[in-house]
């Protein structure tokens, strides 16, 4: 056997002899029973979709309103470019 193995061999056994006598049986017992507790999966997507609605929600109001102010200032510039080029042309 190769050195390689042996360490392995005894990490091994020292790991076994930690675990407490029919650990696997309890961990198969445990797994088995959250498998079958689905509502809480169902809760925990409700709660992610129902916050991920609201962002959505929010970020839908902060761009209706962030762009109705753009376009009043954007306006309100073109406006003043107006008056300014139309008061140039009367001065020629």
């Amino acid at each position: 056997m190769k050195p390689e193995n042996h360490a392995w061999h005894r990490l091994h056994e020292h790991a076994a002899s930690q675990l407490s006598p029919g650990f696997a049986d309890r961990v198969l017992r445990t797994a088995r029973a959250a498998a079958g507790a689905t509502p809480l999966f169902m809760r925990q997507f409700a709660l992610c979709a129902a916050t991920a609605a609201l962002c959505v929600g929010a970020v839908a109001i902060y761009h209706s309103t962030s762009a109705g102010d753009d376009s009043a200032r954007n306006l309100a510039g073109w406006t003043e470019i107006a008056s300014q080029a139309a008061d140039w042309d009367q001065t020629l």
